[in-house]
């Protein structure tokens, strides 16, 4: 396997890190940002994925960081459109990986080509106000409008966006989403790396630039006050336990205050579908933002975990898609008070040599 290092002393040129501080506000798994580039010419960029930021236990096969590359590229084409560039993104351009992970091998590469009568995106306004809200959400009706403005929003080959807000679908899928916390945190291995990039007696994450604190998390005001209060007061022993039983908490109250739930599927599951799901991901949730209105992503119920099979399974048949159909992401959509961006990594910590 041929290592790469970082390298901080490379200077990227003036345009790509224009680009790159826009496209490190993409959304990652625990806040992981795994990513990576390297320049191969004043204009030409290669994305990789970062090993050392992966998430072996919560992200067994990977699909979550290559979902968060193409939320990665989304941001980066929508800031070259801004600057006045075209972005020319040849997924895997050294050959198609099918399911497998080929970390020597970029995700994309992407060239810049100037352009004049190029259009700027309306969403790059909310490429640094989007955020995951994981707060509980009131009581507010999303209007029918709003989803078809969603569901409008990108145009990724094989992949959809679907979408419900009717009570007994929120309440039959939101105890799916709780079945499906308490199985992802009953291996102790997944639970203690989830509790390594969250800061549950923290409401914030000072100086760090990965992971996030209780707030974030959702735990705010007198109730996240009392949650941290019960976990410093927990014995020393039963502070994994206290954590856990917390966590399944949260996730049934946030499930529970959906005003609805919507998911993007592909038609595949391959690298490259996965890629184009991150992609229109992203756009739904900038739109999302436009529109003043929350997002949540919720995938435990996603992963291949021991024991997921049935809620799995009753995920699929309460959203009615076919076995050769898979869901990449799964969010909560609704109202709730607002909050803030995490912290992201600066642009020259990304950059590898060879």
């Amino acid at each position: 396997m041929k290592m790469y290092d970082r390298d901080t002393s490379v200077e990227l040129p003036d345009i790509w890190h224009r680009i790159l501080s826009h496209s490190v506000a993409a959304p990652s798994p625990l806040n992981i940002q795994p990513w990576s580039v390297l320049l191969r010419g004043p204009l030409i960029l290669d994305l990789f994925l970062d090993t050392e930021r992966f998430l072996p236990g919560i992200d067994p096969t990977f699909r979550q960081v290559y979902i968060s590359s193409g939320a990665f590229i989304e941001n980066l084409d929508i800031a070259a459109r801004e600057a006045g560039y075209r972005a020319e993104i040849s997924l895997f351009p050294f050959g198609w990986p099918g399911i497998s992970l080929n970390p020597d091998q970029p995700v994309a590469r992407i060239e810049l080509s100037g352009d004049d009568h190029i259009v700027p995106d309306p969403l790059f306004s909310f490429l640094h106000t989007r955020y995951t809200n994981r707060r509980i959400y009131t009581a507010q009706a999303i209007l029918p409008g709003t989803f078809s403005a969603l569901a409008g929003t990108f145009d990724q080959q094989f992949t959809s966006f679907g979408f419900s807000a009717e009570p007994s679908f929120r309440e039959e899928l939101a105890g799916y989403l709780s079945r499906a916390r308490e199985i992802e945190l009953s291996d102790s291995k997944r639970l203690a790396e989830l509790l390594s990039y969250i800061r549950l007696t923290h409401p914030t994450v000072s100086g760090q630039q990965e992971g996030y604190g209780s707030s974030e998390l959702g735990l705010t005001g007198i109730t996240g006050w009392l949650s941290r209060i019960r976990l410093w007061l927990c014995p020393a022993g039963s502070k994994d336990h206290c954590a856990k039983a917390l966590l399944i908490r949260l996730a049934q109250k946030q499930a529970d205050s959906a005003a609805a739930f919507g998911w993007i599927v592909t038609k595949g599951n391959f690298r490259h579908d996965q890629v184009r799901a991150g992609r229109a991901y992203e756009r739904v949730h900038l739109t999302a933002a436009s529109l003043g209105l929350s997002l949540h992503t919720m995938t435990p119920i996603l992963e291949p975990y021991p024991g997921m099979e049935e809620p799995s399974q009753k995920l699929r048949d309460l959203i009615g898609i076919p076995d050769t159909h898979t869901v990449q992401m799964l969010f909560r959509l609704g109202y709730s008070v607002p909050g803030s961006p995490s912290v992201r990594r600066p642009v020259k910590d990304l950059v590898r040599t060879l």
